[in-house]
């Protein structure tokens, strides 16, 4: 396990010292945006994993930009809501924002929030489209997705396992599973190093992770990959296959890591930090450093997030209450 996490630890630490370079080409123009203090990016996940990373080297870049200090807060809990919360209650100014994956677009569906999801908050931008992929034990007698089809139906269904940390990644497995026409059990779990640790060990058979969290793991050969979401091959996965490659339609979308300020914010602001965000994203640093370790830049504008998240929100009910899925 202590292996697990320093994987985990070292794929941080590379995102992390990225950011002074990337930062640099920034410091050259004037930004839209000027924060009169100090700027806080709740992270509502554990330090270490693959979001985090990325929001320390988005705030790096940023509080270069800006000259103000931009620090992360990370605040756990309840699938990244308790620091979304956080933020719903903040003063909608543009100085407190969240950086949350698509589950954040979920929760609703599955647990009592102390939010309204749908209009808690004004949506920034996506900073990154985490590529996600089918991770499975070395020790799985299938090496892709159309294999594991044909494993699981000769064995029968319910016979094989898939991990879950959180109601985001499951939901996009069950997704895989569904396209495949088989049936896994879902193993319920807390925290991104345990279940990849368990998968890696051979204790579970399979799980959703992002590229960026299973990369070293993978490349290691303690990992292997099933496939990835998304229209084509990455550069840090060269030789796995889409799963659209191996003849499995709709699973082109890659999930999100997005900054949202609270409801309220003024429009301006918005458009604004979307715009300076946009500018770091552009860096051809910044972008080769996503891509190397797994994840694609977004950018969007705040109208084309919003719409996006809407939709999340809405067919993620749809799917939720097709499989019968419940929290845990």
């Amino acid at each position: 396990m202590r292996k697990v996490i320093a994987a985990f630890a070292s794929i941080a630490a590379a995102f992390v010292l990225a950011g002074p370079v990337a930062s640099q080409a920034q410091t050259d123009q004037k930004p839209a945006f000027h924060p009169t203090k100090t700027v806080t990016i709740v992270v509502p996940y554990s330090p270490g994993g693959g979001t985090d990373a990325v929001g320390r080297m988005m705030a790096k870049a940023l509080e270069d930009m800006w000259g103000q200090t931009v620090i992360i807060d990370n605040r756990t809990g309840g699938s990244g809501s308790v620091g979304a919360a956080i933020v719903a209650r903040a003063p909608p100014d543009g100085h407190t924002m969240v950086l949350a994956v698509s589950g954040i677009a979920i929760n609703g569906h599955l647990m009592k929030l102390p939010y309204d999801t749908v209009t808690a908050f004004a949506p920034v931008t996506v900073v990154a489209y985490p590529v996600a992929t089918l991770i499975a034990s070395p020790t799985l007698p299938a090496n892709d997705l159309k294999e594991l089809a044909a494993l699981v139906r000769k064995e029968g269904p319910d016979k094989r396992t898939f991990a879950s940390p959180d109601p985001g990644s499951r939901l996009i497995a069950e997704r895989i599973f569904e396209k495949a026409g088989i049936k896994l059990v879902n193993i319920p779990y807390k925290g991104a190093a345990s279940f990849v640790g368990d998968i890696s060990a051979g204790r579970v058979d399979t799980g959703l992770s992002s590229v960026t969290s299973g990369l070293s793991l993978i490349n290691a050969g303690k990992l292997k990959s099933l496939g990835i979401m998304g229209t084509q091959r990455i550069p840090a996965l060269p030789n796995v296959a889409t799963f659209k490659e191996q003849g499995f339609e709709g699973l082109d979308e890659n999930s999100w890591a997005g900054l949202f300020a609270p409801a309220g914010t003024p429009p301006a602001v918005v458009s604004a930090i979307q715009q300076d965000i946009a500018r770091v994203l552009a860096t051809p640093e910044f972008k080769a450093k996503l891509v190397e370790y797994g994840s694609l830049p977004g950018g969007p504008t705040p109208a084309e997030f919003t719409e996006r998240f809407q939709r999340d929100i809405r067919e993620s009910g749809e799917t939720i209450r097709r499989l019968g899925m419940t929290a845990e």
